[in-house]
């Protein structure tokens, strides 16, 4: 950092927009008390984790502020004019990001102890500040919802990817399959023309057919020791008679055995019944293909309906909510993390009325609570996830318990701050229950949690009839109120 430039005179500040509108006597006061400090391209003029104790005025430039673990937007540039830090009434204390020049930068300081006269002295500039932190909390708010958003999608779009893969690649699979059979079927019905069967060989062959068919419908399921034993015995009666072995096992799954075959043997030459054997299997192992390509494209079907309704894609923003679907839906989309040796107890009501509700904003509600329980569960000997719905008055409950180790005691009074989490470094941003806390707090509903080693349990409950309307408050009032407002008891 240089410092060639330590001072301004009160006509230097005259010259800003941002301090136009305030008296001589309030800029000679404020010339007295900022500090001038100027910063060459790339350096550093604040480290994440540094005390808050100025306010920041860019005179020539151009300084970046970068939010810690926020990679999507969570990069505020300040131009000249531009003022950034401590404002007037902000309760910042701490950064929580790293800001640097990125241009040769000429900026004003002044120490957070003189914020509380400036309001007087400077009352045009104040108002200004107040209005410039009004709009970077509500800038705040969007970034880190956005950023949790785009986290939260991140987590399940690598579960869904996983989910898709396998129906997906079943798909390749059985189709691939279905062709290679399709093909070796036509080469033996070719080889079979010119060889009629006798009546009787047909009747028989169509109600193996019918066997064969119904096994494919209602396949009876057997363990692998007598699919293997099924298979032998069929093998080596094929081999002594000269037929096909290798289609047994295909034969034997579809219930077919020696005892169904032996009557064919004196109505038809070995030749035709070759050919027919592996046409009788090519059948069989077709129809099972086909059951499983339906199996797997309704899955695919199901998965896509998922995300459409986890979205709310083609809804309206608030609409008649039905909360047991939400979550329903909301556990779909984590079905590959909850595989993991992880039992899922849904405990609802089965009789809630649906509520008036942001169903996209309900389903974040859902996603962060467990994502946060599967993740507190990773060396719980026992993982269970437990999930209640039920009606409480003119409120619908849900509990979102998990059988963790619980949250710290000495972390349980922070939980829903922004930026605050007991996970590993990398592995969390701190703002899933900051978003949760304020979605609820949106929809004029309460969120409280009680945590002891083996459970913690979060409890959501929302109004029924959905938010009341309130007639709008001034701006600044409603923010103030916002910034004031109490978190829930713990």
């Amino acid at each position: 950092m240089t410092n060639e430039c330590k001072t301004i005179t009160a006509d230097e500040l005259a010259q800003f927009d941002l301090f136009k509108e305030d008296s001589r006597e309030a800029l000679e006061w404020l010339a007295e008390r900022f500090e001038v400090r100027c910063f060459e391209a790339g350096e550093q003029f604040v480290k994440s984790g540094q005390p808050a104790r100025e306010l920041t005025v860019l005179l020539e430039g151009e300084m970046q502020f970068q939010t810690d673990g926020d990679p999507y937007g969570g990069a505020f540039v300040m131009h000249p004019g531009s003022a950034g830090g401590v404002l007037p009434f902000s309760r910042l204390s701490v950064y929580r990001g790293t800001g640097v020049a990125l241009k040769p930068s000429r900026a004003l300081w002044m120490d957070a102890s003189y914020l509380r006269e400036l309001v007087y002295r400077a009352p045009c500039l104040a108002e200004k500040l107040v209005t410039r932190m009004i709009d970077r909390v509500r800038d705040q708010e969007q970034r880190s919802e956005r950023t949790n958003k785009m986290l939260a999608l991140g987590k399940l779009s690598a579960g869904l990817a996983h989910e898709l893969n396998n129906p997906a690649s079943a798909l390749v699979r059985s189709s691939a399959r279905l062709r290679e059979l399709l093909g070796g079927r036509r080469a033996h019905g070719i080889a079979l023309k010119g060889e009629p069967a006798p009546p009787e060989a047909q009747v028989m062959m169509q109600g193996l057919s019918e066997t064969m068919a119904e096994a494919a419908r209602n396949p009876k399921p057997l363990d692998d020791l007598d699919r293997a034993d099924r298979a032998d015995e069929l093998a080596q009666w094929l081999e002594l008679h000269q037929l096909p072995a290798e289609v047994a096992g295909v034969l034997a799954d579809a219930g077919i055995d020696a005892e169904k075959l032996a009557p064919l043997l004196p109505l038809i030459s070995r030749k035709s019944l070759f050919h027919a054997l592996h046409i009788m299997a090519a059948d069989a192992e077709e129809a099972n293909l086909s059951r499983e390509i339906d199996e797997a494209s309704r899955r695919i079907a199901n998965l896509i309906k998922a995300v459409k309704s986890y979205s709310y894609m083609d809804r309206m923003p608030t609409a008649e909510v039905d909360v047991e679907e939400g979550i329903d839906v909301t556990l779909t989309m984590f079905q590959h993390q909850l595989k993991h040796d992880i039992q899922v107890k849904r405990i609802f009501d089965g009789g809630l009325p649906k509520i008036r509700a942001n169903g996209g904003e309900l389903n974040q509600i859902w996603t962060n609570l467990i994502d946060n329980a599967i993740d507190a569960m990773c060396d719980a000997p026992e993982k269970v996830l437990e999930i209640r719905t039920r009606k409480e008055g003119g409120n619908v409950l849900v509990e979102i318990a998990d059988s963790g180790s619980g949250i710290p005691k000495e972390a349980q009074g922070r939980v829903f701050d922004a930026f605050f989490t007991t996970k590993p470094v990398g592995k969390g941003t701190g703002l899933g229950l900051d978003i949760v806390y304020r979605i609820v707090r949106s929809h004029q509903g309460t969120i409280s949690f009680k945590s002891s080693p083996g459970r913690t349990a979060f409890q959501v409950r929302l109004p029924v009839a959905g938010p009341k309307v309130e007639e709008p408050a001034e701006e600044s009032d409603s923010v103030q109120a916002g910034l004031a407002g109490a978190r829930p008891e713990k």
